[in-house]
């Protein structure tokens, strides 16, 4: 399993935070700064760009995105002052606004119970339900079969003051938090309305957390590795870790992702490199390849969902797709 260079997208706003294709493979967006551009992906040609949108004009503004389990619509994690913003994709030129939180106006976002700081946000697969994490130790629940009127469902609380990310699981019956001090809590949705917390997973502070696509991994890269653990067989620590000699320092926050079709994990690490893993059996994963593919701090990954594509960003704003090939 090899990657190779194809194209660069030319985006140099600031750190790329978000790359993120819909569910067509045709859409790719690509989140850097205070902005998101959109992308049209067309077989190997080079992507086009179909507009652009700025969720908000404080730092950080664009963290975290997700696309609608049942809509053409994007979300967008608002920034540190309010949580999600809507963005239509019905128009094949652009993101159009539906609903944005006013970011700047504390007052508005306080008196509608939405303050706090977004840190991550997660879709529940096949449903109107999102989660977003919250400074003050929250992890909001919404209804979004309205995007421009979500509606509070209730709220999840943990130990600390900040959620660092979330992760539902492909079936949605597990929604995985994690926080500022390090723990991993697995909450069950299937225990009837009120969401139950399971267990609580430790290995050290996770930036990003996320399921294989079959449900049977959940990887959360920590500031000494990326760290996996068997969810048939779940213990506080994890079932392996993956971490090149010597080990990976931080700096892996986003970079982590799961290939839709083969028991595949992509990493990228301090150095600008990319390392795939073959991890079909969790507690013994391969390092299969390294390769040399920035100058900068590798951002975040994203697989094309037909397997062929690995969108990757990097702090410099750099942006760029690689081809994959089984061999």
């Amino acid at each position: 399993m090899i990657i190779e260079f194809l194209h660069d997208l030319g985006t140099r706003n600031g750190r790329t935070s978000i790359t993120l294709f819909d569910r067509s493979g045709q859409t790719l967006v690509v989140g850097a700064s205070k902005a998101l551009t959109r992308w049209a992906v067309a077989g190997d040609g080079p992507p086009s760009p179909r507009g652009h949108a700025r969720p908000g004009r404080g730092p950080r503004s664009v963290t975290t995105a997700g696309f609608h389990p049942l809509s053409p619509m994007l979300v967008t994690n608002g920034g540190r002052v309010s949580v999600a913003s809507f963005w239509s994709l019905e128009d094949r030129w652009g993101l159009a606004p539906v609903y944005v939180h006013p970011w700047s106006d504390k007052r508005a976002a306080m008196a509608a119970g939405q303050a706090g700081a977004a840190f991550g946000l997660a879709f529940r697969p096949g449903t109107t339900t999102l989660a977003t994490g919250h400074a003050g130790g929250a992890v909001r629940l919404w209804d979004v079969r309205e995007p421009a009127r979500p509606y509070g469902l209730g709220n999840l609380r943990v130990r600390v003051a900040y959620v660092d990310a979330l992760a539902f699981s492909p079936d949605g019956a597990t929604l995985a938090v994690a926080d500022h001090a390090g723990n991993v809590d697995l909450w069950d949705f299937t225990a009837g309305a009120a969401p139950a917390p399971v267990t609580t997973l430790t290995w050290g502070r996770a930036s990003y957390l996320i399921f294989s696509p079959d449900g049977g991994t959940l990887a959360a890269n920590t500031p000494f590795a990326v760290a996996l653990w068997d969810t048939a067989d779940l213990s506080p620590r994890p079932a392996a870790t993956l971490a090149r000699e010597p080990v990976v320092p931080t700096g892996l926050a986003r970079a982590v992702a799961f290939h839709p079709r083969l028991p595949v994990l992509a990493c990228g690490d301090q150095q600008g490199a990319i390392s795939l893993w073959e991890v079909s059996e969790v507690r013994r994963p391969r390092l299969v390849s390294v390769t040399p593919a920035h100058h900068r701090p590798i951002t975040t990954l994203s697989f094309h969902p037909a397997g062929n594509l690995l969108a990757v960003g990097a702090r410099d704003g750099m942006t760029a797709l690689w081809t994959f090939a089984e061999s």
